[in-house]
This record gives C-alpha cells, structure tokens and sequence, in this order.
C-alpha cells in the first residue's frame, strides 16, 4: 500500500554545503535528507517527543546539482510501507524551483535505546503513520 506524503519540509543550505564545484555536495544532501526526515516525523505531532528510529536502509540517486544561490532545498516524504517495526519511504529532495536534486528510499525502523534493538511499531504509531501521511 503507498501512502501520500503529509508535506514538504524545507531545509536551509549553508556555505558548508557546497562543495568545490560549488554545488551541494553530496554528503550535504545525504544530511540534508535526514534533517528533512526527522523534521518530518516531528510535524506528525502525535509521535512520542523521544521517538526513537535508526536508518537501515539508504538507496540514493542524485539527480542534478543545487547551488547555494538556491538558498533552501525541499524534502518531501512518501510512505510506501508499514511493517511491523519499520517505514519505508520514498524521499524527493528539490530545490525552489521544481528541480529534482535527490531521490532516496529510506528504511526507519522502531528503536528501543535501552534495549539497543529494534521493537514493534505499536498500533496507534502504524495508525497515525497511516492517517498522518495522507493528509494533503
């Protein structure tokens, strides 16, 4: 089942960003995608404040170069699975413009910090997981 994305989160480029061809290098855009993953999972809302998750997965393509004169990039997050202890998503990076910088495919999965391990997705997580990402 593919689930919509809730919305586009922007994320500010910096001068450390670019790199000597004076494009967004790309470990920048891999951090980049991460800020913009987590300020997602924060804008749900209903998430616990300590929502614990480790990135399994990370299946990038990069797409064409952003430059520090487009002074944000927008991340953009789709759901395309909920299993018992992960997400997978489907991740676009883009500048102001439209232009598609990064395509990624992210597996999170459920963390437990004490235990060091993954845990189950409780039901009201896959639930607002669900709901959350089909809101326009």
């Amino acid at each position: 089942m593919r689930y919509m994305a809730q919305g586009v989160v922007e994320v500010e480029l910096r001068w450390t960003d670019i790199d000597a061809y004076r494009h967004v290098s790309h470990m920048a855009l891999v951090t980049i995608a991460d800020q913009g993953r987590g300020r997602w999972l924060d804008s749900l809302g209903e998430l616990p404040n300590d929502w614990s998750y480790v990135v399994a997965r990370l299946e990038l393509d990069f797409r064409s170069p952003a430059v520090l004169d487009d002074r944000k990039l927008l991340c953009s997050f789709v759901v395309d699975h909920i299993g018992t202890s992960s997400i997978r998503l489907h991740e676009q990076v883009t500048t102001p413009t439209g232009t598609v910088v990064l395509e990624a495919v992210s597996v999170i999965v459920a963390w437990n910090t004490d235990l060091s391990q993954s845990r189950a997705l409780t039901e009201e997580e896959k639930s607002l997981l669900e709901v959350a990402s089909t809101q326009p």
